[in-house]
């Protein structure tokens, strides 16, 4: 359970004693999006119940902490010969990339990845990427940003920013982007794979207050625009109102729309602060998976993504589906967008997004594609297009009445 209050020095102590006489015991405490969340572990139901009566009746909100699962995908593992660059990457930028100067050579809004870790020694990734939170920059650690058990962040980091031009692997939606910031919320070394295998167990799923927390890390490390690729079936108040203040404090949010294939809500996604990505196959239809609802804002390449993955390829290359390879498409893009004219705000910057997107399946914003399929130029032209001339008035001027003639001499 997870119990929320305004902060302060006691509050956290007052839960602890609330859970303590139930038998309850404080795993975490977080401060994130001006609250204080302290998430509290019960044996049995019955427990937590008695948890949550005790402490609504002092005026705290208490709820379950939702599960939020990396997104499955579809895995056909490939090595790349030479460098190609991945169909939805030229997809989105209308059929060809623009060369390495179109692309800021310094960022003032960096982009933070949530996600199983980023594998740093692969040679087609930024070297510069940072650990958002502090505690996972240690490479002996369990939760160490730069490895990656899991692929899955890996595989989403090279969409958004696998190098182009060093002929190797694949090309990303800001090539080389600079300054990436990364929170590992999946995948623990060491944690629930015994015995040793794919797929490691610890890659199974994270909680909503981590996810908020991560947020938080992402926000203190300086990141403007945050991509996760994860979500879980379980709405969370706590997690919905964090997530619209991160938005209303000026930060972008991009999550997967989920693969499910349904109309159900996935979550964070579907809290009307996030971009919820949506995906698409090469024909620009909608993936069999993509689950569709009134929450999908715009949809992106998933299908047969290739990109960056670590052992046994050591490193390699593998081909995903997802909406979990669909949202760095839109968040990479945001990220270029947004550092080529810094001074919009995220919501400017979500609204060309949306508005530039080329329509697809039934004309204006649906369910399946949200505003449509995430495009570069349009989502440039909306954000800097020039404002209209004035339209000419309804009634022609009178002309000019003709000069007077000289008097007669």
């Amino acid at each position: 359970n997870v119990a929320t209050t305004k902060g302060g020095a006691r509050a956290p102590s007052k839960v602890a004693q609330m859970a303590d006489v139930v038998g309850g015991e404080v795993k975490k405490t977080i401060e994130a999006a001006l609250k204080t969340l302290t998430v509290v572990e019960f044996e049995d139901n019955s427990t937590a119940r008695a948890f949550q009566d005790q402490a609504e009746r002092s005026g705290l909100r208490v709820e379950e902490d939702q599960r939020r699962y990396p997104g499955p995908s579809v895995a056909t593992r490939t090595q790349p010969l030479a460098e190609e660059t991945p169909w939805g990457i030229e997809r989105v930028y209308n059929g060809a990339v623009p060369n390495a100067s179109f692309f800021p050579s310094a960022v003032t809004h960096p982009l933070c990845i949530i996600d199983s870790g980023y594998l740093l020694t692969h040679p087609d990734l930024p070297s510069d990427a940072t650990a958002a939170d502090p505690l996972q920059a240690d490479p002996a650690g369990t939760m160490y940003f730069g490895g990656d058990l899991c692929n899955h962040g890996t595989h989403v980091a090279g969409t958004i920013a696998a190098i182009g031009g060093d002929g190797e692997g694949v090309v990303g939606v800001f090539p080389g982007a600079p300054g990436l910031k990364i929170v590992k919320v999946f995948g623990e070394a060491g944690q629930l794979d015994d015995p040793p295998g794919w797929p490691n167990e610890a890659c199974g799923w994270t909680y909503a207050s981590e996810l908020v927390d991560a947020v938080q890390r992402c926000v203190d490390s300086g990141a403007k625009i945050v991509s996760m690729s994860l979500g879980g079936g379980g709405p969370s108040s706590t997690e919905r109102d964090a997530f619209q203040t991160f938005f209303d404090d000026g930060i972008l949010i991009v999550a997967s729309a989920g693969n499910g294939g349904s109309s159900s809500y996935s979550y964070p996604a579907s809290y009307p602060s996030i971009m919820s990505v949506a995906a698409t196959d090469i024909s620009d239809a909608k993936a069999s998976f993509s689950q569709f609802n009134d929450e999908v804002d715009i949809a992106a390449p998933g299908v047969d993504v290739v990109s960056t993955v670590g052992p046994p390829s050591d490193p390699g290359y593998d081909s995903f589906s997802g909406t979990s390879m669909a949202a760095p498409h839109v968040s990479g893009l945001a990220m270029v967008l947004w550092n080529k004219y810094p001074s919009y705000t995220n919501a400017e910057v979500r609204t060309a997004l949306e508005g530039g997107a080329e329509d697809l399946g039934e004309p204006g914003r649906d369910n399946e594609f949200g505003h449509g399929l995430a495009n570069y130029q349009g989502a440039e032209m909306r954000l800097g297009a020039p404002s209209p001339p004035p339209s000419p008035p309804a009634t022609p001027p009178a002309p000019p009445p003709p000069p007077a003639l000289p008097p007669p001499s």
